[in-house]
């Protein structure tokens, strides 16, 4: 059956993408991307074919219009989604069920087979699809389910269930026995008895008459040889469809992949967020034009009351390189996440929580945010920032983009900023897309007198009335000439006289007031 197998079509990288270029992956811890895939709400296999489709490989235009044509009519279309989804179910089954195969008895055998044969002969209509993908998985099941093979199994299902006259020989081993006998001939014609005698076998129901059982229930002796010769004799026919099988239930994560991103969109789009098909620009542009985003990994906040903020991204290859200030807690990393997974999801073919989105390709993403020392390789946090800063510069070109989230802090405030100058001069000079967000105030000052012609102040937004911070979470023109880290320590009640009220209060309750300095 191998040379007449029907291959199941590809329909996450249908033209046959390549792995990408870089091999850098930094990105899919700094942009919590396995966070991201874990509140997609599809099969383990599906995730693992989103992460390779986001991670390991390329994509180009062709690819990207391929998977969004899926993903807009799953969208778009309920009951086909729903269908999509009672295709997916049955096939992970059945799947499993083959997973299982060195198990198989006749009985589960034939029931494998019947679960396979009445899925292929009612699988749900898919007949009003328009994407290509989904078009292809229907046209690709119904030429199985035409199929010589197909065919085949039914018959061989048929004559099992529809034996008017069972005949065989057993062998037996006259050294099992306390009497001889070569062989039994056994040859069944009333209807009531074959009934009987199979029923048994394929492990259903049975009447008492003539049903190998004794007077326990149990199997006999002799039932047992009949039932493991049957299984020896056409459990081989059952292994004789598990190559087409397989191939058919392989459909089952590509599927899921489509139905689990189609309803994680809705359930965006439900809770308030923008949801936007992306259009994307060739890489030469080096644009990205988005309205109104939102990170996605904050979807559940809006459970607990928070208030998602939108934001907009706007950088082209005349304006490009970015400083971000503000204070803790403000947005500053969320919103740089934000930009670095819009990028990633457009690019891959998915939708993206914005308004409106126009992005070009990329050749690849880089980031670098804090990260603890790792003292297993005696390497304090400034070396290894200082090694990784390294690795960017080796790997990115002007096409790339850049996301570093206050980089050049594990050195002094003074050492930080000078080193932080010559990065963003080579980011500059490099010309490829870079985020930078900082507290080393000094650099905002350098954008604004003119050191960096492609460079911007962007800084988020907070008010202090004197008592409290109020942060808008809005990334604005501009810096923030501070971070606010007094205003920080007052509000959490950290300032002097609060340090010192909570010890005194502390050695007053344990008796050691008179140990005080």
């Amino acid at each position: 059956m191998e040379e007449n197998l029907l291959q199941c079509p590809e329909i996450i990288n249908p033209f046959n993408l390549d792995s990408r270029s870089s091999n850098d992956s930094s990105f899919v811890k700094d942009l919590s991307l396995e966070s991201f895939l874990r509140s997609v709400p599809f099969s383990y296999d599906a995730r693992c074919l989103a992460k390779n489709a986001l991670i390991e490989l390329d994509s180009n235009d062709e690819t990207v219009r391929y998977r969004q044509n899926a993903l807009e009519e799953l969208i778009k279309t309920p009951q086909l989604k729903e269908n999509v989804e009672k295709i997916v179910k049955p096939l992970f089954s059945i799947r499993e069920d083959i997973g299982h195969g060195r198990d198989f008895s006749l009985a589960r055998g034939l029931d494998f087979l019947r679960k396979y044969r009445d899925f292929m002969q009612n699988f749900p209509d898919l007949e009003s699809a328009q994407s290509e993908a989904i078009i292809s998985v229907n046209d690709y099941l119904k030429s199985v389910r035409n199929s010589d093979e197909f065919s085949g199994l039914c018959n061989f299902i048929n004559k099992i269930e529809n034996l008017v006259e069972v005949e065989f020989r057993v062998s037996l081993d006259e050294h099992c026995l306390p009497f001889e006998m070569s062989a039994l001939k056994l040859t069944e014609k009333k209807e009531k008895s074959k009934k009987s005698i199979f029923e048994n076998l394929f492990g259903t129901k049975v009447t008492p008459e003539k049903d190998l059982k004794d007077s326990y229930g149990h199997v006999d002796a002799l039932g047992g040889l009949i039932r493991n010769y049957l299984t020896k004799k056409f459990i081989c026919v059952v292994y004789e469809f598990i190559s087409q099988m397989r191939e058919v239930t392989s459909l089952y994560a590509p599927l899921d992949f489509y139905r689990g991103f189609a309803d994680y969109f809705i359930k965006l789009k439900k809770k308030g967020f923008d949801i936007s098909r992306p259009t994307l620009l060739p890489q030469e542009e080096r644009k990205m034009v988005v309205k109104n985003a939102r990170n996605p990994l904050l979807e559940e906040a809006r459970i607990n009351g928070y208030k998602i903020v939108p934001n907009n991204i706007e950088y082209d290859k005349e304006n490009n390189v970015f400083v971000i200030t503000g204070p803790n807690n403000g947005g500053k990393t969320t919103y740089v996440k934000t930009v670095g997974l819009i990028q990633l999801m457009a690019q891959s073919g998915l939708f993206v929580p914005a308004e409106s989105s126009e992005v070009s390709f990329t050749d690849g993403i880089y980031t670098h945010f804090v990260a603890p020392d790792d003292i297993t390789k005696g390497e304090g946090r400034y070396r290894n920032e200082l090694k990784r800063m390294k690795e960017i510069f080796a790997r990115a070109t002007p096409y790339s983009l850049i996301i570093l989230d206050e980089p050049c802090g594990g050195t002094s405030y003074e050492e930080g900023q000078k080193q932080s100058l010559i990065f963003l001069d080579g980011f500059h000079k490099l010309g490829s897309a870079t985020y930078f967000t900082t507290h080393m105030h000094p650099l905002t000052k350098e954008v604004d007198n003119g050191r960096y012609k492609a460079g911007k102040n962007l800084q988020v937004e907070c008010i202090d009335d004197g008592e409290k911070i109020k942060y808008t979470y809005k990334v604005i023109p501009g810096s923030s000439g501070k971070s606010y880290g007094e205003e920080i320590a007052r509000e959490i009640g950290l300032r002097s006289e609060n340090i010192i009220n909570i010890i005194s209060k502390k050695a007053d309750e344990e008796g050691y007031t008179e140990l005080l300095r």
